[in-house]
Protein backbone atom coordinates (compact mmCIF):
# COMPACT_ATOMS: atom_id res chain seq x y z
CA UNK A 1 0.00 0.00 0.00
CA UNK A 2 1.62 3.55 -1.31
CA UNK A 3 0.58 6.80 -0.50
CA UNK A 4 1.32 10.16 -2.02
CA UNK A 5 0.71 13.99 -1.27
CA UNK A 6 0.15 16.02 -4.47
CA UNK A 7 -0.59 19.92 -4.27
CA UNK A 8 -2.69 21.20 -7.59
CA UNK A 9 -2.58 24.86 -8.30
CA UNK A 10 -5.49 25.91 -11.41
CA UNK A 11 -4.96 29.18 -13.19
CA UNK A 12 -8.18 28.93 -14.13
CA UNK A 13 -9.87 30.19 -17.71
CA UNK A 14 -11.52 33.37 -17.05
CA UNK A 15 -15.04 31.87 -18.02
CA UNK A 16 -14.70 28.87 -16.81
CA UNK A 17 -16.11 28.87 -13.10
CA UNK A 18 -17.57 25.39 -11.91
CA UNK A 19 -20.87 24.98 -9.74
CA UNK A 20 -19.28 21.11 -8.78
CA UNK A 21 -16.19 19.14 -7.83
CA UNK A 22 -15.09 15.49 -8.28
CA UNK A 23 -13.76 14.17 -5.14
CA UNK A 24 -12.67 11.40 -5.86
CA UNK A 25 -12.10 8.75 -8.88
CA UNK A 26 -11.07 4.75 -8.68
CA UNK A 27 -8.39 3.34 -10.83
CA UNK A 28 -8.41 -0.53 -10.02
CA UNK A 29 -6.75 -0.62 -6.91
CA UNK A 30 -5.49 2.82 -7.32
CA UNK A 31 -7.45 5.64 -5.04
CA UNK A 32 -7.58 9.30 -5.57
CA UNK A 33 -8.90 11.81 -3.67
CA UNK A 34 -9.28 15.75 -4.14
CA UNK A 35 -9.72 18.43 -1.76
CA UNK A 36 -11.26 21.33 -3.13
CA UNK A 37 -11.04 24.77 -1.92
CA UNK A 38 -14.94 26.21 -1.02
CA UNK A 39 -14.44 29.18 -3.34
CA UNK A 40 -13.89 27.84 -7.11
CA UNK A 41 -14.45 31.21 -8.52
CA UNK A 42 -10.76 32.20 -7.66
CA UNK A 43 -8.56 33.09 -10.65
CA UNK A 44 -6.23 30.52 -9.00
CA UNK A 45 -7.90 27.43 -7.51
CA UNK A 46 -5.57 24.97 -4.92
CA UNK A 47 -6.50 21.43 -4.66
CA UNK A 48 -4.78 18.80 -2.31
CA UNK A 49 -4.69 15.20 -4.17
CA UNK A 50 -4.25 11.89 -2.18
CA UNK A 51 -3.01 9.04 -4.20
CA UNK A 52 -3.58 5.55 -1.94
CA UNK A 53 -3.23 2.01 -3.23
CA UNK A 54 -0.62 -0.23 -5.43
CA UNK A 55 1.21 1.66 -7.54
CA UNK A 56 4.53 2.07 -8.45
CA UNK A 57 5.53 5.62 -6.98
CA UNK A 58 7.05 6.75 -10.09
CA UNK A 59 3.18 6.23 -11.79
CA UNK A 60 1.66 8.34 -8.83
CA UNK A 61 1.74 11.70 -11.35
CA UNK A 62 0.20 9.98 -13.93
CA UNK A 63 -2.82 8.92 -11.88
CA UNK A 64 -3.22 12.36 -10.81
CA UNK A 65 -3.29 13.79 -14.59
CA UNK A 66 -5.55 11.32 -15.18
CA UNK A 67 -7.76 12.40 -12.52
CA UNK A 68 -8.29 16.03 -13.90
CA UNK A 69 -8.71 15.19 -17.67
CA UNK A 70 -11.84 12.63 -15.96
CA UNK A 71 -12.54 15.89 -13.85
CA UNK A 72 -12.70 18.32 -16.87
CA UNK A 73 -15.01 15.80 -18.90
CA UNK A 74 -17.27 15.06 -16.25
CA UNK A 75 -17.93 19.13 -15.29
CA UNK A 76 -17.97 20.04 -18.75
CA UNK A 77 -20.37 17.29 -19.58
CA UNK A 78 -22.59 18.60 -16.58
CA UNK A 79 -22.22 22.44 -17.14
CA UNK A 80 -20.58 23.05 -20.42
CA UNK A 81 -17.60 25.52 -20.39
CA UNK A 82 -17.45 24.82 -17.04
CA UNK A 83 -14.03 24.01 -16.01
CA UNK A 84 -10.80 24.82 -17.64
CA UNK A 85 -7.19 26.04 -17.01
CA UNK A 86 -3.91 25.78 -16.39
CA UNK A 87 -3.32 22.60 -14.16
CA UNK A 88 0.63 22.35 -12.53
CA UNK A 89 0.87 19.39 -10.40
CA UNK A 90 3.71 18.86 -7.79
CA UNK A 91 3.92 15.86 -5.12
CA UNK A 92 7.04 15.32 -2.96
CA UNK A 93 10.18 14.58 -5.23
CA UNK A 94 7.70 14.20 -8.29
CA UNK A 95 7.34 17.20 -10.56
CA UNK A 96 4.06 16.12 -12.64
CA UNK A 97 4.32 18.38 -16.19
CA UNK A 98 1.67 21.22 -16.05
CA UNK A 99 -1.68 20.51 -18.28
CA UNK A 100 -3.55 22.84 -20.36
CA UNK A 101 -6.87 21.94 -20.60
CA UNK A 102 -9.42 24.55 -22.71
CA UNK A 103 -13.04 24.72 -22.29
CA UNK A 104 -13.46 26.50 -25.24
CA UNK A 105 -14.77 23.72 -27.47
CA UNK A 106 -17.47 23.43 -24.56
CA UNK A 107 -17.93 27.02 -23.86
CA UNK A 108 -18.84 27.79 -27.43
CA UNK A 109 -21.78 25.68 -27.55
CA UNK A 110 -22.62 26.76 -24.34
CA UNK A 111 -25.99 28.34 -24.67
CA UNK A 112 -27.47 25.67 -26.59
CA UNK A 113 -27.04 23.22 -24.26
CA UNK A 114 -28.65 22.15 -21.14
CA UNK A 115 -27.42 20.89 -17.76
CA UNK A 116 -27.02 17.64 -16.78
CA UNK A 117 -27.00 16.61 -13.35
CA UNK A 118 -22.69 15.81 -12.26
CA UNK A 119 -24.31 12.31 -10.47
CA UNK A 120 -25.50 11.61 -13.08
CA UNK A 121 -22.56 12.48 -15.76
CA UNK A 122 -20.50 10.70 -13.03
CA UNK A 123 -22.64 7.18 -12.82
CA UNK A 124 -22.80 7.09 -16.89
CA UNK A 125 -18.84 7.55 -16.96
CA UNK A 126 -17.92 5.21 -14.51
CA UNK A 127 -20.30 2.85 -16.62
CA UNK A 128 -18.24 3.40 -19.61
CA UNK A 129 -15.81 1.79 -18.00
CA UNK A 130 -12.58 3.68 -19.35
CA UNK A 131 -10.63 3.77 -16.27
CA UNK A 132 -6.99 3.79 -17.09
CA UNK A 133 -7.23 2.61 -21.06
CA UNK A 134 -5.31 5.08 -23.26
CA UNK A 135 -6.82 3.52 -26.27
CA UNK A 136 -10.59 4.24 -26.91
CA UNK A 137 -12.77 1.16 -27.25
CA UNK A 138 -15.93 2.14 -27.58
CA UNK A 139 -17.62 4.88 -29.51
CA UNK A 140 -17.96 7.02 -26.71
CA UNK A 141 -14.35 6.80 -25.46
CA UNK A 142 -13.33 7.90 -28.86
CA UNK A 143 -15.86 10.78 -28.76
CA UNK A 144 -14.46 11.73 -25.18
CA UNK A 145 -11.02 11.17 -26.65
CA UNK A 146 -11.37 13.14 -29.28
CA UNK A 147 -13.19 16.70 -27.46
CA UNK A 148 -9.75 15.87 -24.68
CA UNK A 149 -7.45 16.10 -27.72
CA UNK A 150 -9.40 19.46 -29.31
CA UNK A 151 -9.00 20.79 -25.10
CA UNK A 152 -5.40 20.37 -25.13
CA UNK A 153 -4.04 21.80 -28.49
CA UNK A 154 -4.41 25.28 -29.37
CA UNK A 155 -7.21 26.14 -31.93
CA UNK A 156 -7.36 25.13 -35.12
CA UNK A 157 -10.15 24.76 -37.00
CA UNK A 158 -8.15 21.80 -39.90
CA UNK A 159 -7.79 19.83 -36.57
CA UNK A 160 -11.50 20.24 -35.09
CA UNK A 161 -13.19 19.45 -38.56
CA UNK A 162 -11.06 16.26 -38.59
CA UNK A 163 -11.29 14.88 -34.58
CA UNK A 164 -14.81 15.80 -34.53
CA UNK A 165 -15.46 13.96 -37.39
CA UNK A 166 -13.89 11.01 -36.10
CA UNK A 167 -16.32 11.47 -32.52
CA UNK A 168 -19.54 12.14 -34.88
CA UNK A 169 -18.84 9.62 -36.94
CA UNK A 170 -17.99 6.97 -33.99
CA UNK A 171 -21.28 7.92 -32.21
CA UNK A 172 -23.22 7.19 -35.67
CA UNK A 173 -24.23 10.85 -35.61
CA UNK A 174 -26.63 12.28 -38.21
CA UNK A 175 -27.03 15.53 -39.87
CA UNK A 176 -23.32 16.79 -40.19
CA UNK A 177 -22.80 15.99 -43.49
CA UNK A 178 -21.37 18.75 -44.50
CA UNK A 179 -18.65 17.94 -41.25
CA UNK A 180 -17.95 14.78 -43.41
CA UNK A 181 -17.08 16.39 -46.54
CA UNK A 182 -15.34 19.35 -45.30
CA UNK A 183 -13.10 16.16 -43.74
CA UNK A 184 -12.86 14.41 -46.82
CA UNK A 185 -11.65 17.88 -48.50
CA UNK A 186 -8.88 18.44 -45.68
CA UNK A 187 -7.72 14.90 -46.56
CA UNK A 188 -7.78 15.31 -50.16
CA UNK A 189 -6.00 18.61 -49.93
CA UNK A 190 -8.89 20.48 -51.82
CA UNK A 191 -9.36 22.89 -49.31
CA UNK A 192 -7.05 26.55 -49.17
CA UNK A 193 -3.70 26.56 -47.26
CA UNK A 194 -3.37 29.35 -45.38
CA UNK A 195 -0.50 30.91 -43.26
CA UNK A 196 0.02 29.41 -39.70
CA UNK A 197 -1.46 33.51 -38.55
CA UNK A 198 -4.20 33.46 -40.70
CA UNK A 199 -5.24 36.54 -39.32
CA UNK A 200 -7.82 38.16 -41.52
CA UNK A 201 -6.53 41.95 -40.16
CA UNK A 202 -3.75 41.20 -42.90
CA UNK A 203 -5.57 39.75 -45.30
CA UNK A 204 -9.50 40.00 -45.65
CA UNK A 205 -9.92 36.60 -47.76
CA UNK A 206 -9.37 34.78 -44.60
CA UNK A 207 -12.72 35.47 -42.94
CA UNK A 208 -14.24 34.74 -45.67
CA UNK A 209 -12.67 31.41 -46.14
CA UNK A 210 -12.66 30.20 -42.76
CA UNK A 211 -16.47 31.54 -41.47
CA UNK A 212 -18.37 28.91 -42.57
CA UNK A 213 -15.24 25.93 -41.00
CA UNK A 214 -15.80 27.78 -37.80
CA UNK A 215 -19.83 27.48 -37.79
CA UNK A 216 -19.59 23.87 -39.07
CA UNK A 217 -17.20 23.01 -35.98
CA UNK A 218 -19.63 24.82 -33.42
CA UNK A 219 -22.35 23.14 -35.06
CA UNK A 220 -20.88 19.58 -35.36
CA UNK A 221 -19.48 20.29 -31.62
CA UNK A 222 -22.91 20.61 -30.44
CA UNK A 223 -23.96 17.43 -31.59
CA UNK A 224 -21.36 15.54 -30.31
CA UNK A 225 -21.41 17.13 -26.78
CA UNK A 226 -25.56 17.12 -26.59
CA UNK A 227 -25.29 13.50 -27.39
CA UNK A 228 -22.95 12.58 -25.12
CA UNK A 229 -25.18 14.33 -22.38
CA UNK A 230 -28.30 12.51 -23.85
CA UNK A 231 -26.37 9.10 -23.03
CA UNK A 232 -25.69 10.28 -19.43
CA UNK A 233 -28.98 11.67 -18.75
CA UNK A 234 -30.62 8.25 -20.22
CA UNK A 235 -28.29 6.36 -18.26
CA UNK A 236 -30.04 7.40 -15.03
CA UNK A 237 -32.86 5.80 -16.32
CA UNK A 238 -31.51 2.64 -17.46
Amino acid sequence: MSHMRFEVEILRDEAAVPRDVVRERVYGGVRVVAEWPVDLATPEIRVGVDVSGDFDRRDAGAYVELFFHDVFLILNLSTPGSFGGIISMAGGELRVRDVALSARVFGYVAAGLGRVAVGDVLAWYDALGIGTQQIATTAQAVALFQLLHLSRGEEDEEQSVLRLAGAAEALGLRGVQRLFELREEIARGRTPVLHPMHDDGLDSRVEDLTAEWIDVVDRAAGTVIGSLQSSAGAHRGA
